[in-house]
This record gives C-alpha cells, structure tokens and sequence, in this order.
C-alpha cells in the first residue's frame, strides 16, 4: 500500500515538474528512454529464446515505467513460454488497463486461458481481440482450435475457413480442419485437407499419418500404407504409423508384416494405453 501511495505522489509530482519547465522534468523523459531501451533489450533476448533473461529485461521496463504496455504485454508472453500461466494473466491484464485497444494483449490472454482449461474465457478473449482486429487471421486459428476443445466443431470450421481466406498458406489450420472433416465422416474433404498442410509443410509427419487413416477408412489400403510409411520415415518413432500400417497391411492378408509393424509399434510404446486397447 505504501508503494501504491509513494508511486502516484511521484507520478503527481513528475507530471507538476513537466508542466513547469523544471529541470527534473528531464529525469522523468530519461526513466521513460530508459524504460523502453530495456524493452527493447528484452525484445531481443525474446527473440534469440532467452527467456529468463528476457524476462528480467522487461522487469526493469516496468519497474521503470509501470505504465509500459508493451512491456507487460511482453513480459506476459515470456511468462506463458516458461508455462507460468498464472503469472502471464496478471500480465496481460495490466496491459489492458493501460490499453484497453490492446488486441493482442486479448489474444496473448485467452491462449494463457486455453492453456488453464478456462476455455470459456479464452474464447470471450479472442472473441474481443477480433472485435477489435476481424482480419487477423491468427486470432480466428486460435478461437478455432478452443471452439474444438469445446466440440462446437461448426463454430471451428467457421473460424477455420475464416483464417485460411487470410492465410492460405497455414498448413496447421488445414491440418486440424482435416481432423474435424475426418471426424465428421468427411473422408474426401479431409484428404484435401490433410494434402494442403502437407504441400505447406512437406514434413509434417502427422499430416501424412492421418491422411493415411483417411485412406484406411475409405478402404484403400496401398495409398494408406504410403502415407503411414512417409510418416515413419519423416518420425522413426512413430508407434501409431506402425500400429496402423500393421492394419492395412493385414487387411490385405499381408500377416508377417503386420505383425512386424505391430512390434514395432508395441517396442516404442510398449505402455500406450492406445495399444492395450486394440489388441
């Protein structure tokens, strides 16, 4: 409590000094100089992932200048990569208080809420970030990946499709709108899918894995064991490519190598409880 007081008798005391012409007047221009060099010093050990240190950097922005929004908006971004949730919230909000225009600081703020579990208030987070930004088409991408936590998997698909007319070439949006496609019996438009994100990412070893499963439902077993062979060769130690090439290959009466990818799969995960299931 006395910090509060002493803080805002300077900060009446600073602004009466600028207002006056007094030489101290700037002192207080240094402290904000200087508060937003350490921001920017922070920003740079951000960018290079060194986020502890990151993080003392934007710890003297703000005890420099509490009035920084961008370094809150900042330090709360460093506190959500180090799994400090709680922390970042605290973050966050400040930000919003000083800049209640502050769309990012919704959207740092709902995926700190995503990641609690409090899914309702990470959507309500992104709905107000696009309230403020409705082209941003990073937002969309992350409300829709809470619409799916939440199963309201038409709401997903909207955002999906929203953020892939603004970024065509997100091969993680095509990715999960393939998975809702693929759940929803929607075998072709969830290859299309899957075969985007993989002409966007010709590495992504999960993309290829439930292409192959979309394959393996529509009973194309050849063009299923490609994809789930990609997918191991891209990640050896996919045990779910090698449980379900198993499949296709039984399914086309080739016993001994699915018995072989069955081992293999159970030799990598021999715990899976996804395993013990299908056996």
């Amino acid at each position: 409590m006395k910090k509060t007081i002493l803080r805002v008798a300077l900060s009446g005391l600073l602004c009466a000094l600028m207002l006056s012409g007094h030489p101290m007047a700037a002192a207080a221009d240094d402290v904000a100089e200087s508060s937003q060099a350490w921001f920017e010093k922070g920003l740079k050990l951000d960018q290079r992932k060194q986020y502890t240190k990151a993080l003392s950097a934007y710890d003297i922005s703000v005890e420099l200048n509490p009035e920084n929004s961008a370094a809150l908006n900042n330090r709360g971004l460093v506190q959500q990569r180090l799994g400090r949730y709680a922390a970042s919230l605290e973050d966050f909000t400040r930000a919003l208080k000083i800049r209640p225009d502050l769309a990012t600081a919704y959207d740092n703020r709902g995926l700190s809420y995503k990641y609690l579990g409090k899914f309702d208030l990470a959507i309500a987070d992104f709905t107000k970030a696009l309230e403020l930004t409705p082209d941003d088409a990073g937002i969309l991408y992350h409300r829709a990946n809470v619409w799916g936590e939440l199963k309201e998997t038409n709401k997903a698909l909207a955002d999906y499709t929203a953020a892939l007319q603004l970024a065509p070439e997100n091969a993680d949006c095509y990715y999960n709108r393939g998975i809702i496609y693929f759940n929803k019996n929607r075998l072709d438009d969830a290859i299309s899918d899957f075969t985007r994100a993989i002409h966007h990412s010709p590495k992504f070893a999960w993309a290829f894995h439930n292409r192959g499963l979309s394959w393996f439902q529509k009973e194309e077993m050849d063009r299923a064991i490609a994809d789930f062979s990609r997918a191991i060769e891209l990640q050896p130690d996919f045990a779910e490519a090698y449980y379900n090439r198993g499949l296709a290959h039984a399914d086309k009466g080739e016993f001994d190598q699915g018995i072989a990818d069955y081992t293999r799969a159970i030799e990598i995960s021999p715990r899976a409880e996804w395993i013990k299931k299908r056996f």
